[in-house]
């Protein structure tokens, strides 16, 4: 994945894009993060890729050596399941209130990119897809009317979302049956079930990228994604 990042976010592009290889497992446990090394291989300059390694610090990610640099510190298969449980819950607080805020305009702009996601996932445009599904998500949850959760999502949202390293086995089917079931009870008005369904779709998602650190980052294949 060499070649040069947009300028626009450098530092955060930089993060999401090392997060997502911590999390493949490309980059292992122990492993020191050279700060020219990775400015080579991005295309950028040295600030850049301090400020986000400084970020991943803040996120537990990695380690920070007076004199010594980073290191990249463990993220085990529980650390994931725990990011994705705490995901779940609230984003299944958000889908309920969001059910009597989003207008039935609102819930078809949505259904119209869920459409989109789908027809991208369909086509192999992985990148586009999973763009796509993060704003399905993120428009229910502004619709959830609620700072304090928010904030707390953001926490977990790097850990439970990707864009470099998005296709994990079992995510491109998830994509594919979209978020139909759960668009239709934000329609019926349904707080209980709109939830409910949101809930299970995110702990599916987990599920399988507990079961991708568990058995998939051991393996040669994996690394090498």
């Amino acid at each position: 994945m060499s070649g040069e990042i947009e300028t626009t976010k450098v530092s955060d592009r930089i993060a999401a894009r090392l997060r997502d290889e911590i999390v493949a497992g490309k980059l292992r446990p122990g492993e020191r993060l050279r700060l020219v090394a990775l400015a080579d291989r991005l295309g950028v300059s040295t600030t850049p890729v301090r400020e986000a390694l400084a970020v991943l610090e803040r996120q537990g990610l990695v380690e920070g050596r007076a004199h010594r640099g980073f290191r990249v510190n463990e993220l085990t298969p529980r650390d994931v399941a725990d990011a994705y449980a705490l995901s779940a819950f609230m984003q299944r607080r958000l889908a309920e209130r969001a059910v009597e805020r989003l207008s039935d305009m609102e819930i078809k702009q949505i259904e119209e990119l869920d459409e989109r996601m789908r027809a991208a996932s369909e086509r192999g445009a992985v990148v586009e897809a999973s763009d796509l599904n993060h704003e399905i998500h993120r428009r229910i949850g502004l619709a959830g009317n609620s700072q304090f959760l928010l904030r707390f999502l953001r926490e977990t949202t790097p850990f439970v979302t990707r864009r470099h390293w998005p296709d994990l086995p079992g995510w491109d089917d998830q994509r594919k049956q979209g978020h139909v079931l759960i668009l239709q009870a934000l329609r019926d008005r349904n707080a209980g079930e709109a939830g409910r369904l949101m809930e299970e779709h995110v702990l599916h998602s987990g599920a399988l990228a507990v079961q991708f650190a568990s058995e998939g980052a051991d393996s040669p294949e994996t690394r090498s994604v």
